[in-house]
């Protein structure tokens, strides 16, 4: 890297490190790019190869057409595809709202040098603008974009400088498509965040509050990774395959550690399998048909995520409880690891310690399949992993979905007519099946379908999905029972040695505490009470909302995570905040403190 970098470029640096790997061998033979005059006095526009990439005569008239064509709003992310028009980086620039999203992209790294110090460098100064160049820093980018909060972010608005855009088509077409996808499932989760975020915090305050209380001992995952090293593991899910596979399963059980999805587990006890784990996740209490009626479960230890529903872990009884917290590690566009768990756990861990972090790719099957991971488990072997709509069946025969439309059935309503009901009611398409045609999915065992193939290229271990039906999952071997018979005939049988593991010898389990969970709950709803307590005093209307919200985070002290409670209240006001007058900013503010805050009380004393 030049050490002759102006002072002002090194204080960027400072902010925004990953802009320096620009900087680094500069080239040293005559650039391609030149910023050249236009025709208008005062103007510029850059060459390439002495071919404009912009208009020569006006490139300010050019670019400010185009912005004014664009109606960007102060909560849309903004980018801009080809910098060959240095106008246009300056005219979006001036109508964005300070900390607004704005990202420069460009498929060429050596225009930064004739651009930098007049165009570039002012905007870089200012956070949240960002500049991406060539395809080696897309990896940057998309980590960026992974990791941005968007509780900020309502839109995407993209603007593409004609002449750069066609010199590289493709890639600015790839670009912008995924751009446009990243933030779209970026929106997705965060609705699906305020969906369920104040679920996940009750859930993890009142499990941890129960951590010590019957009727199953509990511990975590922590205590448990790395502990079954080299050892072959069979993901057990509910697809319209498995029961064709329980025989095979049978027949290899001492070859295998069985994790089986809450969905799958009635299934393999209907045919004697008693898997040596069980994975659930959801939140929701309407999980607990999978478990009612199943007097083995005292046998199982219930793999659960903090977020789950606490009466099933109050009410049933297991062989244990083993806690996780769902959680994953993204790099930030100045290349810094943060791990982003949910709402939660921050609380959860300051009584607990460590609990254990597992990625999830939003099912219960993908969960599981990270947990066998973090046991060290491998290879991993996948059934009923269907991930498509198998025989137009939606899960196999014998869980709980099937037992109960069995009750809906009468002479004019089939199964087959209430599956295909189901069925035409999703967004479907059509993906390679392990048979060689097509089988029919939908959008969102699709996305379940690439989480596992992403996830599979990364490991070092092979994934094979036995299967006779279903998807096709690349980057794993989608393989017959009689193949993965040959496979496990070459693993010694592994004896159950996990049976002597606390999870399944309960009265090992010996769990060391940060501190009480009696005090623990007492201090939550101690501090639970001061908060309805202050804000439901009549002069809070009359102070102003910005001084309520900054009252509020502060009154909180340690109980950060009681701020994901009215999470989506203050999103939806902050999203809205040139439609709403200050009254109604501090009705809703107000009324969204004293609901959630009474119904994380109740919840707290009823242990569920």
């Amino acid at each position: 890297m030049s050490h002759d970098l102006p002072e002002k470029t090194r204080e960027i640096f400072g902010k925004k490190p990953y802009l320096s790997l620009y900087f680094q061998n500069p080239p040293t033979e005559m650039l391609e790019f030149r910023l050249e005059a236009a025709k208008n006095q005062n103007e510029f526009f850059l060459s390439k190869k002495g071919r404009a990439l912009a208009s020569s005569v006006s490139p300010f008239t050019q670019a400010k057409r185009q912005v004014d064509s664009v109606s960007i709003q102060s909560t849309d992310l903004v980018a801009v595809l080809g910098l060959g028009n240095p106008h246009l980086i300056r005219e979006v620039e001036s109508k964005l709202e300070p900390g607004q999203i704005l990202l420069l992209i460009d498929k060429d790294r050596d225009l930064l040098f004739p651009l930098w110090e007049e165009w570039l460098e002012p905007v870089m100064e200012v956070p949240g603008r960002h500049l991406f160049l060539g395809e080696n820093s897309l990896s940057l980018l998309w980590n960026y974009l992974e990791s941005l909060p968007v509780e900020r972010v309502s839109g995407i608005r993209i603007l593409r400088n004609a002449a750069s855009v066609s010199l590289e088509e493709m890639f600015y077409a790839e670009t912008d498509i995924r751009l446009r996808k990243i933030l779209s499932s970026k929106m997705s989760d965060l609705l699906t965040k305020f969906e369920f975020e104040r679920i996940w915090v009750r859930n993890s305050l009142v499990n941890t509050a129960n951590f010590l209380s019957p009727p199953s001992p509990r511990t975590k995952i922590e205590s448990l990774k790395e502990k079954f090293d080299g050892t072959p593991s069979l993901l057990v899910s509910a697809g319209p395959n498995l029961r064709r596979q329980c025989e095979w399963i049978k027949s290899i059980r001492d070859k295998v550690f069985v994790m089986s999805c809450d969905t799958s587990l009635k299934v393999l006890l209907k045919y004697g399998i008693i898997p040596d784990g069980v994975m659930t996740l959801d939140a929701q209490t309407h999980s607990v048909f999978h478990f009612l009626g199943e007097e083995d479960t005292v046998k199982i230890p219930l793999f659960a995520d903090l977020v789950s529903s606490p009466p099933i872990l109050r009410n049933l009884k297991f062989k244990s409880v083993v806690h996780s917290i769902t959680a994953k590690y993204l790099v930030d566009a100045s290349g810094e690891l943060k791990r982003e768990a949910t709402a939660g756990s921050s609380s959860a861990e300051s009584l607990l310690g460590p609990i254990g972090d597992i990625q999830s790719g939003g099912s219960v099957a993908t969960t599981a399949f990270d947990l066998l991971r973090s046991l060290g488990c491998k290879p991993c072997f996948l059934v009923g992993q269907d991930l498509a709509y198998s025989g137009r069946e939606i899960h196999s025969t014998g869980t709980h979905h099937n037992e109960k439309w069995l009750t809906l059935l009468t002479r004019k309503t089939s199964l087959e007519k209430i599956n295909e009901a189901v069925v035409r009611k999703r967004d479907t398409r059509y993906v390679p099946s392990v048979t060689g045609g097509e089988v029919l999915t939908d959008y969102v065992l699709d996305l379940y379908r690439h989480w596992f193939e992403e996830s599979s290229k990364s490991l070092d271990f092979p994934v094979y999905n036995v299967n006779t039906q279903g998807a096709r999952i690349e980057n794993a071997e989608n393989i017959g029972p009689e193949e993965a018979t040959q496979i496990l005939n070459g693993f010694q049988n592994h004896q159950y040695f996990w049976q002597k593991l606390p999870a399944w010898k309960p009265e090992l389990i010996q769990e060391t505490l940060v501190g009480s969970p009696i005090d623990f709950k007492k201090e939550l709803l101690e501090t639970i009470d001061m908060i309805k307590d202050e804000f439901s005093k009549p002069e809070k209307k009359e102070e102003a909302y910005a001084d309520l919200l900054s009252l509020f985070r502060n009154t909180l002290g340690k109980w950060e995570d009681l701020r994901y409670l009215i999470r989506k209240t203050e999103v939806y006001i902050l999203r809205h905040k040139d439609k709403l007058d200050e009254a109604r900013k501090k009705e809703l503010f107000l009324g969204a403190i004293l609901k959630e805050f009474t119904g994380l009380r109740r919840k707290l004393l009823a242990g569920d």
